[in-house]
């Protein structure tokens, strides 16, 4: 009757034969749906169909349980796992231990935990609307309690990212998500399975954590593209659009690297993904309005967006890393009294590092995120490193200067010094001392 693979052992320590246990869960629905025996020896609705199950008929076996049909038992457990919706009537003190007590009698379920979990998950997620959180804990539990290489430990992983979701508990599950990739390994996932789990979880945190469902469905594409298995090219599309909608994210020569191969996409939304990778406010200003909203995009969000990149590639685009408030001005078609401002918020986006100067009306590079690498990048780079190699030639001109300049001076004092001892000496010789 137990199915030992489809558990961990020993996650739970429950005392009692399976026939007991059924037998207590029947009562406890019984309970929570309004039973109560008028006489000593009444059963309850669900106890009546399932004693008769469980109960041995001879009495002189001291261990039901070994007598007890298999079949019959599990006609028992079925007609329990049926019935549980009513532990959603159950405290919060009581619910846990309910569901717990469940888990555990359904390691003796002859078709095992697969034949049950589709119900036990739905009976959960209709749960998890008054007992949020230990809903998640039941979840957990059957997850943990599920072997590491289990494949039902994917299903009950979707369903916990569901209900964590539904139930505002993201915050709990976040840091378990950093897990997936051993999780795939312990899954022995395909690739498609990846993909398709990837997707899934983007989907479900798109309502709720836009930069979490882009990372996940960005994860699926960079998958896709390593295994050479096709996406669905609405996938890609949303991979575009929440790339453009994440006032956050910058990354875009990854994002068209992943998507520029892929067909199916709308040409205008790629054109829109070109500007942001290398293009600036004029190449934004040039797409259609109406193409934008045409998208689903807020035009005002894009905007803002690619002036802070516009900024950035000025700033890059600088051979000495200094960038004239006027030129920012220019660029970014703003007043000179807003330059300031954008500066701050190109610093806090993360895509530059530098000091302003109020007084030179200038901006000051110390760092600055490339938006693309390429040849004008490479040549960029050489360029950079002649300017360097120059500050360096002169740098080295100073000090082998100031080392000369020192070495005649110490030469001079020497030669003093010499002069003065030999003219001391020979006044010694003649016999005068000068004071």
């Amino acid at each position: 009757m137990e199915s030992e693979s489809d558990f961990n052992q020993f996650f739970f320590t429950i005392s009692g034969s399976p026939s007991e246990l059924v037998a207590e869960l029947a009562a406890f629905v019984d309970v929570l749906n309004g039973f109560v025996a008028e006489a000593e020896d009444q059963l309850g609705p669900l106890t009546s169909e399932v004693a008769p199950l469980i109960i041995s008929e001879d009495e002189e076996i001291e261990e039901e349980e070994q007598s007890v049909d298999p079949e019959k038992l599990e006609q028992a457990i079925t007609l329990v796992v049926a019935a549980a919706s009513a532990f959603e009537k159950a405290s919060s003190k009581d619910f846990e231990p309910a569901y717990n007590l469940l888990l555990h009698v359904l390691k003796f379920s002859s078709s095992g935990i697969a034949g049950h979990l589709s119900p036990v998950l739905g009976l959960l997620t209709n749960a998890s609307k008054s007992h949020a959180f230990s809903s998640l804990t039941v979840l957990t539990n059957l997850f943990n309690l599920l072997p590491a290489k289990s494949p039902l430990r994917k299903p009950v992983f979707k369903t916990v990212v569901s209900v964590a979701i539904s139930t505002s508990n993201l915050d709990l599950l976040l840091p378990q998500l950093k897990q997936l990739p051993t999780w795939f390994e312990e899954w022995s996932s395909t690739p498609d399975e990846r993909i398709s789990t990837l997707i899934d979880i983007s989907s479900v945190l798109e309502s709720v954590d836009l930069v979490s469902a882009l990372k996940y469905l960005k994860d699926a594409h960079t998958d896709a593209a390593a295994a050479k298995v096709s996406i669905p090219s609405e996938q890609t599309t949303k991979l575009i659009k929440l790339s453009l909608s994440v006032s956050s994210f910058f990354d875009y020569d990854t994002i068209y690297a992943i998507v520029s191969s892929l067909s199916g996409i709308d040409s205008e939304l790629l054109s829109l993904l070109k500007i942001f990778v290398n293009g600036t406010l004029s190449d934004y200003k040039a797409f259609p309005a109406a193409s934008v909203t045409a998208i689903g995009l807020d035009a005002e969000e894009l905007t803002t967006k690619i002036r802070l990149l516009t900024l950035a590639s000025l700033a890059s685009a600088s051979p000495n890393l200094t960038v004239p408030y006027s030129a920012i001005a220019l660029a970014l078609a703003i007043d000179d009294e807003q330059v300031e401002f954008w500066i701050i918020d190109v610093i806090r986006a993360g895509l530059l590092e530098g000091k302003m100067s109020q007084l030179e009306q200038k901006l000051y590079i110390h760092r600055v995120v490339t938006r693309t690498f390429g040849p004008e990048q490479w040549a960029d780079i050489s360029r950079r490193l002649d300017v360097w190699k120059t500050s360096l030639k002169d740098v080295l001109a100073v000090v082998r200067n100031a080392r000369v300049s020192v070495e005649n001076k110490v030469a001079a004092l020497n030669t003093e010094k010499e002069r003065v001892v030999a003219a001391a000496g020979a006044t010694a010789t003649n016999g005068e001392v000068t004071v």
